[in-house]
This record gives C-alpha cells, structure tokens and sequence, in this order.
C-alpha cells in the first residue's frame, strides 16, 4: 500500500468506525428511553436504532474488507466481536422491553450487563481504531460532556428503570 491509499483509504474508515460508534451510544441513549420506556408512543423506535447500527456495522464491515492492513486476521477477529457484542447488547436491551412484568433481581441482572456490553463495545472499536492507525479515534476525541452524558445515563440507567416501573404502577 503506498501513501496515496492511506490518505484515501484511512478517512473513509475512520468515517464507519465514528459512525458505529455513534449508533452504539444512539441506540443506547435514545433507544432505551424512547424505544423502551416510551414503546407504546413510538413503536418500532428500538428496533429502528437496533437496525440503524447494525447497518452502519456492516458498512464498517465491508469497507474493512477493502482496506488494507498488516493485522487483516486480527481486525476480521475483532469486527466478530464487535459484532457479537453489539447484538447481544440489542437482544439484552430488547429484553428489557417488558421491564415492568420483571422481578426487582431480573431488572438488576440485565440493567447491569448493558454497561459491561458497551464497554466491550467500545474496546472493540479502538481496538479497530489501533489497527487501522486512525489518526483522530472517537473516544478521546469526543466533546468531555458528551462522553460524561453517556456516562452518566448509563451509571442512572437502573434509577432509570425503576423510576419508570414506579411511575407505571402509580398511574
């Protein structure tokens, strides 16, 4: 590969990985209020941003497979992963649409693996990021109160859950 094809190869996937990344905190952070909390307003919201990164994925996938790199065997293995993660994530997340019919330990046991699935996400993504020598990664790039808002819904995500459980039962 010469220098050309890094400047025209490298921008084009550092785009897909940014776009994965974004669809993974848009899925959780509108996904989860909107498709979840507020499913019966907005019907087919959660599967829309589900489908939303698992799209924006297999474009970061094929672009993958056309540009070059010396760790090809390791980014397939990684872009696996992030792919696993991201559809258990959906199906965990999808799993939590009828939180309300939930016992206080199941609500807790599947609120607790979306943080640990995200972040597993987001190793997976700078691990693709090392790869491809992205000269300006996502995460540390990322405006301080946007990653602090992503942070911080996902630290109130199980309040979030029973504020929600609460306010349907009292209606």
């Amino acid at each position: 590969m010469n220098a050309k094809q890094l400047q025209d190869d490298f921008p084009e996937i550092q785009g897909a990985i940014y776009g994965v990344a974004l669809s993974l905190e848009s899925f959780l952070i509108n996904g989860i209020p909107y498709g979840v909390f507020q499913r019966e307003f907005l019907p087919g919201f959660l599967e829309k941003t589900a489908g939303n990164l698992l799209r924006v994925l297999a474009s970061l996938e094929e672009q993958a497979q056309h540009t070059q790199t010396t760790n090809q065997a390791q980014v397939t293995k990684v872009l696996a992963g992030l792919r696993s993660s991201c559809q258990q994530l959906i199906d965990l997340v999808s799993g939590l649409i009828p939180f309300r019919t939930l016992s206080p330990e199941q609500l807790h046991s599947m609120v607790s693996q979306i943080p640990l699935l995200r972040d597993a996400c987001v190793h997976q993504i700078q691990q693709l990021e090392t790869y491809f020598r992205t000269p300006k990664p996502f995460y540390p790039s990322r405006p301080a109160h946007s990653t602090a808002a992503v942070n911080g819904f996902l630290a109130n995500l199980e309040h979030l859950f029973m504020q929600e459980r609460s306010a349907a039962e009292s209606a």
